[in-house]
């Protein structure tokens, strides 16, 4: 029984970090900083997502807008990205 509970704790850690990872170099790749600074991510007086949702949105709509192609689970993966390093939201879908 011990040996599971571990096993499926390592497996949704892991689940989450690669989320991260997946995230990040889609941001990376699709140059979202080109568009915008750290600055819109940090700073709370200019953020126009109050939500995670609404942050969610905002990936989505940027993406199209700049025809990254990326799926619905890419997506999420940025935005997981986004909430973890700047904007601290609780994950409400």
């Amino acid at each position: 029984m011990r040996i599971i509970t571990i096993t499926l704790l390592v497996f949704f850690c892991t689940y989450g970090y690669a989320d991260m990872i997946s995230g990040k170099k889609l941001f990376d790749n699709a140059k979202c900083i080109e568009c915008h600074n750290v600055e819109e991510f940090k700073d709370k007086t200019i953020r126009k997502a109050k939500t995670f949702a609404q942050m969610k949105g905002k990936v989505s709509a940027c993406q199209i807008q700049n025809n990254a192609y990326w799926f619905d689970d890419d997506e999420h993966d940025v935005a997981k990205y986004l909430n973890q390093e700047y904007f601290h939201f609780i994950e409400k879908e």
